[in-house]
C-alpha cells in the first residue's frame, strides 16, 4: 500500500510540474477571458462576473495555475543563483493569485449613495440577501443575483428558516403598478389621483399616481414642485421651509385633499408662502369631455391635468422583466425582483422589488416583516456631499463630467460650525477619494430636475493590492532578468563558435 501511494503521488507531481499542463491551462484561461469579453460587451459587467469571474469554476483553473507555478518552482530545488530570474517570475504570478485571492474573500465592492447636505456610512454590497423578522428575531440568508438567461428556468424554492417561499425571480425587473377602486371599510383603502404635470421646466409632461395608502406614493417630487394626496382629516399644508438667510424655500408644494363625502381639492403654496386653493370638478372628469386642469397659480409655468379620481382604492404592485434596457450616464444596473408567499399559505403572493419590505403575518397569526435587501456594511467614518457638480455638452442636456465635493466626518454627533471646518475633498471621475484602506470613486448619479444633487460613488476596499503589485513588479523584473539572461548566454555561445 506504501508503495502504491507513493506512486499516486509521483504521478501527480509530474502532472503538476508538466509543461502540458502549463500550456493546457493558460490555454484554457486565454480562451475563458476572450469570452468573458464577449459576454460582458453583450450584456453587462454582472452577466460577466456570474458565469465567469466569480464562478467557482474559474477560481478552480486559477489554482490549478497556482499549483502549477509553485510545483515547477520547487522541483528546481536546490535553488541556484542562475535560477533567480526564472523564480522572480514564477513568485511574481503566486504574488498576484494571492492578492487576487485576498481580495475575493476579504475585499469590497460597493456603492453609496448621499444627497446634498446629508451624510451617509451604509454602503450597499453586491450581495443580495433575504431578511425576515418576526418579533425581536431578525434572520438573514444569502440570495444572490443571477442574469435573465438563469431566471427563466428559475424553480420556487423553500426557505424554512424565514419562513417563506420564492415563487418567481425577475433578473431586471420593471415595477408595474395599478389602482382599483375599494371598498370603504377596507382598512387598506386610501384614495388615489393620476395627475400629468404640464410645463417645460418639468422637462416634458410627467405622469403619476399619487396614492395616500402608501408613504412612497403619497408625495412625488419633481424639480422644484411637490405633490401630494392626504384626507381632509389628515394635517393642513404648511408653509415650505425657508433655509436660514433666505426668503425663499427650497420647494412648491400642492396638496390634493379628499372629504369624507369623497369630493377632491387642491391647495397649493409657492417658494415664496403664496398659497391658493380650489376645487376639482369632478362631474367634468368622470364625463371625459374636455380635460380638468389645476393652476396652483406659481410664476413658473406649471400646471396639472387629473386624469382619474379614485376617493377608495387599492394598490398592487408586481413586476416584469424590462423590455427597453437603459441606456448612458447615471442609469442603474439591472435590479431584481421575487414575488414570495408565506409558509402554509400559497396563495399569500406578494412582489419584492430590491430594497422592498412588506408586512405579513406567519402560519400562526404573529406579525412578521419579509425583506429583500443588498447586504450593506457600516463604514467607521461617514461622507457628507456639500455639493454635485455637473457639466453638459454645448446645446444639449447630455453630461459631460460631473463630480462631489465631500466631507468626511468621523463622528456622526456634529455641529455645523464643525461640519464647516471639515476640509472639502473633491471626487471626480478621474481622480478618486482615498481614505483609511478604503478608494471611492465618482460612479454615477440619481437623474432629478432640474439638475442631479444625489451622487452615487463606487467604494472599493482591496486588501489584495499590496500583494498584487508587489507580484506584478516581481513578473516584469523576472521577465526582463530572463530575457538579459538568454540573451547574454547566447552572445557567449555565439562567441565561443567564432573562436
Amino acid at each position: 500500500m506504501p508503495n502504491r501511494s507513493a506512486l499516486l503521488l509521483e504521478k501527480l507531481w509530474n502532472v503538476l510540474i508538466s509543461l502540458k499542463l502549463a500550456v493546457i491551462v493558460i490555454l484554457s484561461l486565454a480562451i475563458t477571458l476572450s469570452v468573458a469579453t464577449v459576454i460582458e460587451s453583450m450584456h453587462d459587467t454582472k452577466t460577466a462576473q456570474y458565469f465567469v469571474y466569480r464562478a467557482a469554476w474559474f477560481y478552480g483553473l486559477l489554482s490549478v495555475l497556482g499549483l502549477n507555478i509553485l510545483a515547477v518552482a520547487l522541483s528546481r530545488l536546490p535553488w541556484k543563483r542562475r535560477h533567480i530570474p526564472f523564480l522572480l517570475a514564477h513568485a511574481g504570478i503566486l504574488m498576484i493569485l494571492a492578492g487576487s485571492w485576498l481580495t475575493y474573500v476579504n475585499g469590497v465592492d460597493g456603492s453609496l449613495l448621499i444627497s446634498e447636505g446629508e451624510m451617509n456610512s451604509a454602503v450597499e454590497l453586491d450581495e443580495l440577501v433575504l431578511v425576515s423578522k418576526r418579533g425581536e428575531e431578525v434572520r438573514t440568508v444569502p440570495f444572490p443575483w443571477m442574469p435573465a438567461s438563469v431566471a427563466k428556468s428559475f424553480k420556487p424554492r423553500e426557505f424554512p428558516e424565514l419562513g417563506i417561499r420564492i415563487e418567481r425571480y425577475v433578473a431586471d425587473a420593471e415595477r408595474v403598478t395599478r389602482y382599483f377602486p375599494a371598498d370603504g371599510s377596507n382598512p387598506e383603502a386610501a384614495p388615489a389621483v393620476q395627475v400629468r404635470v404640464l410645463g417645460a421646466p418639468m422637462g416634458g409632461a410627467p405622469e403619476f399616481w399619487l396614492f395616500g395608502g402608501d408613504p412612497g406614493s403619497a408625495s412625488q417630487k419633481l424639480g422644484p414642485a411637490r405633490f401630494l394626496i392626504r384626507k381632509e382629516e389628515q394635517k393642513d399644508l404648511e408653509a415650505p421651509s425657508v433655509a436660514q438667510g433666505s426668503d425663499e424655500a427650497s420647494e412648491a408644494r400642492l396638496d390634493f385633499i379628499v372629504s369624507k363625502s369623497g369630493a377632491l381639492r387642491f391647495q397649493a403654496v409657492s417658494v415664496r408662502g403664496e398659497k391658493k386653493s380650489g376645487s376639482v370638478d369632478l362631474k367634468t372628469l368622470q364625463a371625459r369631455e374636455e380635460p380638468v386642469i389645476v393652476d396652483p397659480g406659481w410664476k413658473m409655468p406649471i400646471r396639472l391635468q387629473v386624469k382619474s379620481f379614485l376617493p377608495s382604492a387599492l394598490m398592487e404592485t408586481r413586476y416584469v422583466e424590462r423590455k427597453v434596457k437603459p441606456v448612458g450616464m447615471g442609469t442603474a444596473q439591472p435590479e431584481p425582483a421575487i414575488e414570495i408567499s408565506m409558509a402554509g399559505n400559497p396563495a399569500s403572493r406578494l412582489w419584492l422589488g430590491l430594497g422592498d419590505r412588506a408586512n405579513f403575518q406567519d402560519q400562526n397569526g404573529n406579525p412578521a416583516t419579509a425583506g429583500y435587501f443588498p447586504k450593506r456594511l457600516l463604514l467607521p467614518y461617514g461622507l457628507r456631499l456639500e455639493r454635485f457638480e455637473m457639466t453638459t455638452n454645448p446645446g444639449t442636456n447630455d453630461p459631460a463630467t460631473y463630480s462631489s465635493r465631500v466631507q468626511v466626518v468621523d463622528q456622526f454627533q456634529k455641529t455645523e460650525a464643525d461640519l464647516r471646518s471639515l476640509p472639502v475633498h473633491h471626487i471626480t471621475m478621474n481622480e478618486p477619494l482615498e481614505w483609511k484602506g478604503y478608494t471611492f470613486y465618482q460612479s454615477s448619479y440619481v437623474p432629478e430636475i432640474p439638475r442631479p444633487t444625489t451622487t452615487i460613488l463606487s467604494v472599493n476596499y482591496d486588501p489584495g493590492r499590496g500583494l498584487k503589485y508587489w507580484g506584478s513588479v516581481l513578473l516584469i523584473l523576472g521577465s526582463v532578468a530572463l530575457y538579459l539572461a538568454k540573451t547574454v548566454k547566447k552572445k557567449k555561445t555565439k562567441e565561443l563558435q567564432n573562436a
